[in-house]
């Protein structure tokens, strides 16, 4: 899975893959990590790499999401390179009109936390997706109404296939 993120600044090129239970490669613009991470809590994560163990917390509001390390925090736009190369990759651009909302990898809906006909605000959790291990809160991508939920809690998803669609 590739991603773009943006940190202070400058553009990485980040490519996570699952090598192994709870072993990540990760490589950021070429420069490659082995990561043993596991998630502690709701938004709490230990993380091994290279022999260093750290304790973040990661607190994700749309593409941004803050990261605190060691009494220190982060902000980092993280955006799927699919996403961007399709024209949709930068954040507050904009986004209007009718939204279908899915996940950039195949997971199992954790739970639904949204009905038909529900006024979200942009950000909003919508969906949550167990993929990779992690539960990943599907946030609303524009402010509007809960038109469609097409997944239930329990249902295995597909990359790229739609859950919910937002006006």
């Amino acid at each position: 899975m590739a991603f773009i993120a943006t940190f202070g600044g400058q553009s990485y090129t980040v490519e996570i893959d699952e090598t192994g239970k709870s072993i990540y490669r990760v490589s950021i613009d070429g420069n490659e990590f082995l990561v043993d991470g596991k998630k502690t809590g709701r938004t709490n994560y230990s993380l091994i790499v290279d022999n260093r163990s750290f304790e973040i917390e990661v607190d994700p509001k749309g593409d941004e999401y803050r990261i605190l390390v060691d009494g220190r925090n982060y902000h980092v736009n993280l955006v799927d390179e699919r996403r961007v190369r399709a024209g949709g990759g930068q954040a507050g651009g904009g986004v209007q009109g009718r939204q279908t909302v899915s996940v950039p990898m195949p997971g199992k809906v954790i739970a639904v936390l949204v009905t038909e006909g529900d006024k979200v605000e942009k950000g909003q959790g919508l969906v949550i997706v167990e993929a990779m291990k992690m539960e990943n809160e599907v946030r609303s991508p524009i402010a509007g109404e809960v038109k469609e939920i097409k997944v239930k809690q329990g249902d295995t998803v597909e990359g790229g296939v739609a859950l919910i669609v937002v006006e």
